[in-house]
């Protein structure tokens, strides 16, 4: 199944837009990258869920399809990047968002804004503030990107946070990071301070306005972004759901088939609205995972493998 794709003008910018439609689908997703990621990054996602919401995805003004289509200098802010999201969500009516990695800021700014049509949200591979290995890892490259020593920027993202990536994947990474162009870096090292700048805001205020389910999901071996440290959100968004996926990175679903397949059967479990709105017991549920309180966190009922633990190579 090929895409829709059409530009559309946000304020200044344009933004590719890809949409996966299926007749007899009611409802529609809008997915949220991070960073520099394109929308083929979401590629699995697209997959399994397509034949159950129409997807929505899109680019950044300074990345993938979009970068053509919009003149060279110019930074795009994390403001900015919300006002983007927005202004796509009010077009699409999409009723759900699924965000990865520093997607999940935009995400949550917008989320506070309360647009109508969106009734929940996935927000994978996120934590509210930056520990040790993140703030060392977007430390060292903000350094290397200020160098132009973009390979070593590829060979840093597969070693630290893509170290669990299958081995054509890193060799995907590295090949796109590298070809990369001066304004895109630019764009990186300004994204990479905003970054660095987050632990200076409060953002506690923000996150209680947030009024729909919110589902956070976090890899169980993600040393950047682990399960614990997101859980301290369920303070401030009263119905904050939370799912440790096993034997599982930064990445999820793109490193081996294991987590792709819990991976879709916990998308689906949370998005499909025949189930969410249901009282019966998921047919997608995971015997691996059970449900326990009124919040519905998925806890692991068994205890890490620890020869996938050390397996850097997925399926």
């Amino acid at each position: 199944m090929k895409p829709s794709t059409e530009l559309v003008q946000v304020k200044e910018y344009r933004i590719h837009v890809e949409q996966y439609r299926r007749e007899g689908n009611r409802k529609s997703i809008i997915l949220i990258n991070g960073a520099l990621a394109t929308t083929g990054s979401f590629n699995h996602c697209v997959k399994y869920l397509r034949d159950d919401l129409d997807i929505i995805l899109f680019d950044l003004p300074f990345t993938g399809q979009s970068r053509p289509h919009n003149p060279a200098g110019g930074i795009v802010t994390k403001d900015e990047e919300v006002e983007i999201l927005l202004a796509l969500i009010d077009r699409y009516r999409p009723q759900s968002m699924l965000s990865v990695s520093w997607g999940g800021y935009a995400a949550m700014m917008a989320l506070a804004r309360r647009p109508p049509s969106i009734e929940r949200a996935v927000v994978a591979s996120f934590s509210s503030h930056l520990n040790e290995p993140m703030r060392n890892y977007v430390s060292r490259a903000r350094d290397l990107v200020r160098a132009e020593r973009f390979g070593d920027v590829a060979k840093l993202m597969n070693d630290e946070v893509g170290r669990f990536l299958p081995k054509l994947l890193k060799h995907v990474n590295h090949r796109h990071l590298s070809s990369l162009d001066s304004r895109e870096y630019h764009q990186a090292c300004f994204h990479i301070e905003q970054i660095l700048s987050l632990d200076d805001e409060d953002y506690t205020e923000l996150y209680r306005k947030i009024d729909v389910p919110v589902l956070f999901i976090n890899g169980e071996l993600d040393e950047h972004t682990s399960p614990a440290a997101v859980r301290e959100l369920g303070n401030y968004i009263d119905d904050s759901r939370f799912c440790t996926l096993p034997d599982a990175g930064h990445f999820l679903d793109l490193e081996n088939r294991s987590a792709r397949r819990r991976m879709q059967q916990v998308l689906k479990g949370f998005l499909m609205p025949v189930i969410c709105d249901s009282d019966e017991p998921s047919s997608y549920h995971d015997a691996r995972f059970d449900v326990v309180d009124r919040d519905m966190s998925y806890v692991l009922k068994s205890p890490i493998s620890s020869r996938l633990q050390r397996q850097s190579v997925g399926g």
